[in-house]
């Protein structure tokens, strides 16, 4: 999507996707002080489409600056001198720092693709829990 035609609004969701608070956001972009303005504003298909792109993007790159800086991490405790105290205790924080990006990486996804489980019927629930159900003894 491209930018949208109102500056203001555009200001709006540039801000907003910047973590900007959303009065802040809507001084920013020289709204009009008014309620009804201001909810405009907020609740705008157009301006909520333009802010999950926004949003998007910034995500794309942060996570693309992540996976650099870990294989920059990576290359440098490969390339650290092993003969030497100082050069281990360098590759084993470079390596450490490496591994804990990506763990963050990995969780962050996880959180990103978790789905809660579907809810059970109710006749699975009675066949799982029920009066008939299979009990560790049987």
């Amino acid at each position: 999507m491209p930018e949208l035609e109102n500056p203001g609004w555009e200001a709006f969701a540039q801000a907003r996707a910047r973590g900007v608070a959303v009065t802040q956001a809507w001084q920013a972009a020289g709204v009009k002080r008014s309620r009804g303005a201001r909810r405009r504003i907020e609740r705008s298909p157009q301006i909520n489409r333009r802010l999950a792109e926004l949003l998007l993007q910034r995500e794309a790159l942060r996570k693309a600056h992540m996976e650099e800086t870990i294989e920059a991490l990576v290359a440098m405790a490969e390339g650290a001198d092993l003969k030497t105290g100082v050069g281990i205790k360098e590759a084993r924080a470079a390596r450490l720092e490496a591994h804990r990006l990506s763990a963050l990486l990995a969780r962050r996804h996880e959180a990103e693709t978790w789905r809660p489980p579907r809810p059970m019927t109710e006749a699975e629930w009675d066949a799982k829990y029920g009066p008939d159900a299979p009990t560790a003894s049987d």
